[in-house]
């Protein structure tokens, strides 16, 4: 179950699909909600050492510009909270983006954040690239909202036999975000060998925990087959978790999650 969650208030001019999210799936668990915004002023701090003096009115004007959206972002989640008459508030922070949501995100449960779209990348969201960095460093549960759905109902679960694809399923199914989720298990990689015992011991602990299952097995090269798939069958949101390897730029460039970013609009349910 979850009890807090924790709302990344971008300020960027369609996070009010975010905020709507957050507070359905907080009213639904009854889970206190804390919106936070954070405030990137390091390139403002660092514009005394610059000779342009162009460069740094520039700055000033982007740190004040992004501190009005995020006051914006405030007021909608304080009339979205209210209206829900949830338990929250809203926090505001100056740092790094990233960091500071990976240190908060550890005293919650969820975080959900608001992703950009494929083709624009405005004021104060993520790109796909510093969202999965996001999900590696915080080692929690990550929400990452596309801005098309804000009552999600159909989740495709994927399981590749490997840990952190089990972790984000477990994970998942003991949070119950969603409580009337119609899922989908998926197996994929090693686990869609059918002579393989990895699929039927998800699906036996997947089917204890939740009730209305669909089960179904994905022969084939993963990075060919599995968004084809996932676009026939038309979920809301998939389940994915993110592999450990040594090297994080090959986490960040060849991992399935990045091409789900680039080329769909699927919102996402991550777990490093």
């Amino acid at each position: 179950m979850l009890k807090r969650v924790l709302l990344h208030l971008s300020g960027s001019f369609d996070v009010d699909q975010a905020i709507e999210l957050g507070a359905r799936i907080s009213h639904g668990s009854t889970a206190r909600l804390r919106g936070m915004s954070i405030l990137d002023t390091s390139g403002l701090d660092s514009a005394g050492h610059l000779v342009s003096a162009v460069h740094a009115m520039k700055e000033s004007s982007r740190v004040a510009h992004a501190e009005r959206r995020q006051l914006i972002s405030h007021d909608q989640m304080l009339q979205v909270g209210q209206r829900y008459q949830l338990d929250f508030d809203t926090l505001g922070i100056e740092g790094n983006p990233i960091e500071s949501l990976v240190r908060e995100a550890q005293y919650y449960d969820l975080l959900i954040t608001r992703s950009a779209d494929r083709n624009s990348l405005l004021p104060g969201q993520l790109s796909a690239s510093q969202l999965i960095q996001l999900v590696v460093q915080s080692r929690q549960p990550v929400y990452i909202s596309r801005g098309t759905h804000t009552s999600p109902s159909r989740f495709l679960l994927v399981y590749d036999g490997s840990e952190p694809s089990a972790r984000v399923i477990r994970t998942f199914l003991t949070q119950k975000p969603i409580k009337d989720a119609h899922c989908r298990l998926l197996g994929v990689g090693k686990a869609a060998d059918a002579h393989s015992k990895l699929l039927p011991s998800m699906r036996d602990y997947c089917e204890a925990r939740h009730a209305d299952l669909e089960v179904g097995r994905l022969p084939g090269s993963l990075r060919k087959v599995l968004i084809p798939y996932a676009r026939k069958w038309d979920p809301d949101v998939v389940v994915l978790g993110v592999p450990h390897v040594a090297d994080l730029w090959s986490r960040i460039r060849g991992h399935m999650t990045l091409d789900f970013l680039h080329q769909t609009d699927f919102d996402l349910y991550l777990m490093g």
